[in-house]
């Protein structure tokens, strides 16, 4: 009986997510805030957006990433990705770090960044 419980949660819970094969990391391929899916970034990409907030926060002490609404979408990012040529070198439970080689901000959960 417990087989059987074990086979549908692995059936149920496995197309939800995308596992890595070369880190062994889950990636989400939607916010799971919203039902409606939503683009998915590589980890080099760099988006150039006059402001953004933070939505949300996926907590996975191996792979956290958070949701960023932007003017015109929102993305799914991850420790590595950059904004307007800020690193994001931090995500936490509460706030999310980004850099410079001059500039450290902290944006919090639900806190608006606009870029001057």
């Amino acid at each position: 009986m417990n087989q059987i419980i074990y086979l549908i949660l692995i059936v149920i819970i496995l197309p939800c997510s995308n596992i890595n094969a070369k880190n062994g990391k889950v990636i989400f391929p939607r916010d799971p805030f919203n039902p409606n899916p939503i683009d998915t970034i590589e980890t080099k990409q760099n988006f150039s957006e006059t402001s953004f907030k933070v939505t949300g926060i996926i907590w996975d002490k191996d792979n956290p990433s958070a949701v960023i609404q932007f003017p015109r979408f929102k993305k799914i990012v991850y420790v590595g990705n950059s904004i307007n040529n800020y690193k994001i070198n931090t995500i936490t439970k509460k706030y999310i770090e980004l850099t410079t080689s001059s500039n450290k901000i902290m944006v919090k959960l639900g806190e608006e960044k606009i870029f001057e």
